[in-house]
């Protein structure tokens, strides 16, 4: 029985070439007897387990679970041990019944690694992206705020106007009210002849004064009337800007929102293909 064993997994070890010219991929070929490993063939992968490695330093590997379970494991590795992603399996060689051997093989799985690298970069990208959605929606707050700074200063200098509107019109009073006293002063010095001559010329200039009093305020009132009018349309545009900006705001958050669900994924997929 021995030498049929020794036969049978020396055939074995003379076919690993010919079994290693078949994967698509670069891959590793073990196999192991019952007590080491017994061949070595590799087209790419080394995964460090050289000839006349003991099976016990292979415990815990689907090697040595085939071995002990008469059955076939497969499993997928990422590149945290070998650099490279792998498929691995594992399937027990059988003489006469009895498990005399285990073909393990490690076939290079570049999906894998395309995917891993594909989750990585995505999740590099939201993260970008999320931090530019943040700093633009900070943006917005921030411009949103100063325009309501903005819209109360000019509110409180429109009320400033009305406040000088109001000075004005006392102004404009005063001016009627000295063109009427320079008026009938200039009626009394007329009715007093050669004696009220003097008292009719203060009396012109005060009517003189009093136009120009009223002239001048008439030409602030309406430069004040012009800046209200602007400030309307001011103040009108300022909430228009607000309304966008928080329009704007919104749709960043959802956005956000999408990326954070991106993000999500991306994260999931890695912390799957890293447990592998």
């Amino acid at each position: 029985m021995t030498h049929d064993k020794e036969a049978y997994l020396q055939a074995i070890a003379g076919m690993m070439d010919t079994m290693l010219s078949v994967f698509p991929e670069e891959a590793t070929l073990i196999l192991i007897d019952e007590t080491q490993v017994r061949a070595y063939r590799s087209s790419g992968i080394d995964v460090e387990v050289p000839i006349g490695t003991p099976r016990s330093a292979l415990a815990g590997t689907i090697s040595e679970k085939a071995f002990e379970q008469g059955r076939a494991f497969r499993e997928e590795r990422g590149p945290e041990r070998f650099g490279v992603s792998y498929v691995g399996t594992a399937v027990p060689l059988r003489l006469a019944g009895e498990v005399v051997g285990v073909l393990t093989s490690a076939v290079l799985n570049r999906r894998l690694d395309t995917i891993r690298g594909s989750s990585e970069s995505l999740a590099a990208s939201v993260q970008e992206m999320t931090a530019t959605s943040n700093g633009i929606a900070a943006a917005f707050g921030a411009i949103s705020g100063e325009m309501g700074a903005l819209a109360d200063k000019s509110e409180a200098l429109n009320r400033d106007i009305d406040g000088i509107q109001s000075i004005i019109g006392v102004v404009q009073e005063l001016a009627d009210t000295s063109n009427l006293l320079g008026l009938n002063a200039s009626i009394e010095a007329a009715h007093a002849g050669e004696f009220g001559r003097g008292f009719s010329v203060v009396a012109g200039e005060i009517r003189r004064m009093a136009a120009q009093s009223r002239d001048a305020s008439q030409d602030i009132r309406e430069q004040l009337g012009a800046m209200q009018e602007r400030l309307k349309a001011i103040s009108a545009d300022i909430d228009r800007i607000k309304r966008d900006m928080g329009h704007h705001a919104e749709s960043v958050k959802e956005l956000d929102a999408a990326f954070g669900h991106v993000a999500s994924t991306a994260g999931e997929m890695l912390e799957k293909f890293t447990r592998q």
